[in-house]
């Protein structure tokens, strides 16, 4: 049984919506695994821990302070699992306890870093910025289907409304819209045919209205039979055609590029992302000497097909050998910042929009929470990993 949230208290689901609505999770990649991936919707969230990743220590954490609900950057729970055990393939072996103590879990990736004011913004936000759009737009697709019929002008507004009552039509806020344009039509029935107009066997011409409306694929199947019901002819002529889609006007994608107010060298343009990322691991593939109109964020494994651009200094969480060599070829200078400096920004302001829009809850961004990798100097000498910036603690 779920334990019960008492009335101040936010719940899952409840964070889940608030989380949502910053980085809605319909924006995450087909392969990505986000939302809620363990515990109840029902469940209290009174503590909430934030993390980049999963780990032993992080989950330790949460179980120690009595953490209700885990939010992590990166699914523990990508591929799917046999078990729920030590062994099992997850990035903690407390997965277990996680559950057995009502931990809920959930994970934002791809769809925070398609969010305005996701990762990438995050990242530009150390930069004076004129303006700011996504790299690569996010495009949905088939989620909505173009109809296109026929029929006599004075069935118009008939039909229209019926179509509108099966759920095509519907624009953002708006309801019924179409679009008609007069033309003349042509057909010929066979013997077996019984023709609104006209005679079997004889090619007519008639005065007809196109009409187009939006559809949501969901609603295919309600908007046909509706049309077959309601047009006047026999065999109604009709097409749909899929259609895509780009998300939040434009404005959402994975990627983010930022057009500075003044052209700025690239080396004082890291002086100033220093001053909130952290870039003790950070190296350079290209020439940091260089001025720059605008800054292109890309955290984590983006890869580095969409970097373009040599006007746009990048910065990015890896770049590969080989990678490197392409963007040189390019003239792309690229910061590699490390994949999780890259994405720990983000975490600060997930926690302040969560305290802002939650009330009697508490939010922490997670010590435990740490790169893998550190400076072959620092393990050398066996010192521990520096503590991650910022975060209230539980």
């Amino acid at each position: 049984m779920p334990r019960s949230v008492p009335s101040s208290s936010p719940s899952v689901r409840q964070v889940l919506a608030a989380l949502d609505a910053l980085a809605p999770l319909k924006y995450a990649a087909d392969w990505d695994n986000v939302g809620l991936l363990a515990g109840s919707t029902a469940a209290p969230a009174r503590r909430i821990l934030l993390s980049v990743d999963l780990t032993d220590d992080v989950a330790r954490e949460a179980l120690r302070t009595r953490t209700d609900l885990v939010v992590v950057y990166h699914p523990p729970i990508f591929k799917g699992i046999r078990r729920i055990t030590a062994d099992a393939e997850a990035p903690t072996r407390l997965l277990p306890e996680l559950l057995a103590g009502g931990v809920a879990i959930i994970a934002l990736h791809t769809a925070l870093d398609a969010a305005p004011g996701g990762t990438n913004d995050v990242l530009l936000d150390a930069f004076d910025l004129a303006e700011r759009f996504p790299l690569e737009p996010l495009v949905t697709r088939d989620a909505e289907y173009k109809l296109v019929v026929f029929t006599p002008p004075p069935q118009v507004d008939v039909l229209r409304a019926a179509l509108s009552r099966a759920g095509a039509g519907v624009i953002g806020h708006y309801d019924q819209c179409s679009y008609e344009l007069l033309g003349r039509g042509s057909f010929r029935g066979d013997e077996t045919t019984n023709p609104a107009v006209g005679s079997r066997g004889q090619l007519e011409f008639v005065e007809e209205a196109r009409l187009e409306m939006v559809v949501p694929r969901a609603r295919l199947g309600e908007v046909v039979r509706a049309l077959y019901a309601t047009h006047p002819y026999e065999e109604p002529a009709f097409d749909l055609h899929p259609l895509h889609t780009v998300a939040a006007r434009g404005r959402a994608g994975l990627g983010r590029v930022g057009v500075l107010r003044r052209a700025l060298r690239g080396a004082a343009l890291v002086e100033l992302l220093a001053r909130r990322v952290d870039v003790s691991g950070a190296t350079v593939v290209g020439d940091l000497r260089r001025r720059f109109s605008s800054v292109t964020a890309a955290a984590g494994a983006f890869g580095t097909h969409a970097f373009r651009d040599p006007a746009s200094l990048v910065l990015t969480g890896e770049v590969k050998h080989h990678d490197a060599l392409e963007l040189l070829r390019r003239g792309i200078t690229a910061v590699h910042l490390g994949h999780w400096a890259s994405e720990r920004p983000v975490l600060a302001m997930l926690a302040h929009k969560l305290e802002e829009q939650l009330r009697a809850v508490r939010v922490a961004v997670s010590r435990a929470d740490r790169a893998p990798y550190q400076p072959l100097g620092r393990a050398a000498q066996g010192a521990t990993p520096s503590k991650p910036r910022g975060g209230q603690q539980l």
